[in-house]
């Protein structure tokens, strides 16, 4: 997955994007005012993608594997 996040000083928002090389029908976005709301944004995405889109891959992502 690859996770793009910035701040969009004419719209005071944080802006976010999530794309995947592996699955070309991923791609989300979001934006919000306050970076840690943004930042849950991108975890319950990226959470809900590992339950479902990836749940019948048999490369399935460990969830629980640190960085």
């Amino acid at each position: 997955m690859n996770i793009q996040l910035w701040y969009s000083k004419d719209m005071g928002q944080w802006r976010w994007s999530l794309t995947d090389d592996k699955h070309k029908n991923i791609q989300e976005s979001g934006q919000r005012p306050d970076l840690r709301d943004a930042m849950n944004d991108v975890a319950t995405t990226v959470e809900y993608i590992l339950d479902t889109e990836y749940s019948h891959d048999e490369n399935q992502i460990d969830k629980t594997s640190e960085i």
